[in-house]
């Protein structure tokens, strides 16, 4: 088992009445006292949040999981079993839908290329960065019924499915995004699925995937 998310204390496994959870141990003055501060730290928060992703991908290619939320501190042993007990009828809910799934992220990109358009006359760097940010956040056209049945179709085969945050203009061309729940036994269901549309779109548009990841977007209700 890979080292915590300080990388020195070990990860390991602790008996909380009908559950097995998985802690290491934090600096309490150097660590959970600052946590907050530290999260606005760019490079501390990356180190720190691969190495939770790291260790709870490895428990979850093992065993159902559910993901504690990142930066997640419990003042000691007895504290963590209070929480989990009284959180006992929603975790054994959770654990029954999560069991032997995984979380993909799915995204419809449009392929049009963009009418070429004559380069602005600006007249300072202001105006280019205006121009280039209204480009940035224009929304390409898409038919909405071909991508509601591409979200029919794969809702079938998964268990659940949620919205992965707001279209914007970050990702140009983004049509569509969802993560989905999707059960490892239907897993040939759920590739078969994609490539049927990747080929029905492979002049429009692009689908993308990523997965599997452990179900961080279906244990909200568990915290």
């Amino acid at each position: 088992m890979n080292v915590g998310i300080d990388g020195v204390h070990p990860v390991q496994p602790l008996p909380c009445g009908d559950f097995i959870c998985w802690v290491s141990a934090v600096d309490g003055a150097g660590f959970s006292e600052e946590i907050n501060r530290n999260k606005e730290n760019l490079e501390w928060l990356a180190l720190h949040s691969v190495r939770h992703q790291q260790v709870v991908a490895e428990i979850a290619a093992r065993d159902t999981l559910v993901p504690a939320r990142f930066g997640t501190v419990f003042s000691g042993e007895s504290a963590l079993l209070k929480n989990v007990e009284g959180r006992k009828s929603a975790l054994n809910k959770v654990f029954q839908r999560i069991a032997g799934a995984d979380e993909w992220g799915v995204k419809i990109f449009a392929e049009q290329a963009a009418p070429a358009e004559a380069p602005p006359e600006v007249r300072s760097g202001k105006e280019y960065l205006q121009h280039k940010a209204a480009r940035m956040t224009r929304r390409p056209e898409h038919d909405d019924s071909g991508v509601r049945e591409f979200a029919a179709e794969l809702e079938k085969i998964a268990l659940d499915s949620a919205p992965s945050g707001k279209i914007s203009g970050v990702q140009p061309n983004l049509l569509w995004q969802a993560t989905f729940l999707v059960p490892r036994a239907r897993r040939k269901q759920w590739d078969a699925a994609l490539k049927g549309f990747v080929k029905k779109w492979s002049s429009s548009r692009r689908i993308e995937i990523n997965g599997p990841w452990p179900p961080y977007s279906f244990v909200s209700d568990a915290e």
